[in-house]
């Protein structure tokens, strides 16, 4: 961590922003507000010169000793002042107005301790199909959910144990799913999950979620119905698949989805 002055001490919220050395440039925090802490986190240990217009007196940046986007947020979750964290990329601009509005939902809401939204694309247009009405999260309507869509009650998660597995995510070998198994992890526990029709950030990056088309996303999407599920897996496998033959164009595809067996 870098030695600037560091003013906020009893933050709201925590921006977590996940990174690469090579990538932190490209961050754009917003304006200073003493409610809001920034927390960064780059990859790998490969330090590199800071720009200047990251060193803030309300940011903290820390280079970690990993790779893999799960263990980037699993370090948020640890290290968060704040008592809401919303995660980010170092492509993300966020709608800092609408963030409250989340906040305020927590707090009006004691019982729910993650909060799902939606995110624009750079030309201010809704990057999937999102409902209209606020809804209860479940295991068949959150599987599309992006960590940047995302926001919590860190004392909450914390106190449960529940973080992203990082054998899931961009950085790993099972490189997408991460997000749906932190969320599903959390309805197993209990705990409640709200989608809002509110927009949370500007997000440039297509999320891997949203990717069909070869043998090691098929192989990958069968590993994360397999955690989410269990024993149950295979069923919900097959429901997916007739739901959605249309992005399972070839018969190596389905035999990839039904039948691998990779952890």
């Amino acid at each position: 961590m870098f030695a600037q002055e560091f003013i906020v001490n009893s933050p709201v919220v925590t921006l977590g922003y996940s990174t690469l050395s090579d990538r932190i440039r490209q961050i754009n925090l917003p304006e200073l507000d003493p409610r809001i802490e920034i927390l960064i986190g780059i990859q790998g240990n490969n330090q590199s010169e800071i720009p200047m217009h990251l060193l803030r007196a309300d940011t903290r940046i820390t280079y970690l000793d990993s790779l893999g986007v799960t263990k980037s947020r699993n370090y948020m979750i640890d290290n968060a002042k704040g008592d809401y964290l919303f995660f980010g990329d170092d492509d993300i601009n966020w709608e800092i107005n609408n963030l409250w509005e989340i906040v305020g939902y927590f707090e009006n809401h004691p019982d729910t301790h993650l909060i799902t939204g939606r995110t624009l694309d750079m030309n201010g247009i809704h990057r999937k199909n999102y409902p209209n009405q606020s809804r209860k999260l479940s295991f068949f309507n959150s599987a599309k959910t992006g960590t940047v869509e995302m926001a919590i009650r860190v004392n909450q998660f914390r106190l449960t144990g529940i973080y992203f597995d990082e054998q899931f995510g961009s950085g790993s070998e099972n490189f997408l799913g991460d997000e749906y198994i932190f969320i599903t992890d959390a309805l197993k526990l209990g705990i409640r999950c709200q989608y809002l029709p509110i927009d949370i950030s500007m997000h440039e990056e297509i999320s891997s979620g949203v990717i069909y088309g070869s043998t090691e996303d098929a192989q990958v999407r069968s590993a994360v119905f397999s955690r989410v599920f269990g024993r149950k897996a295979s069923l919900v496998k097959i429901a997916f698949l007739l739901k959605n033959l249309t992005k399972f164009r070839k018969l190596s595809l389905i035999r990839a989805f039904l039948g691998t067996k990779r952890k």
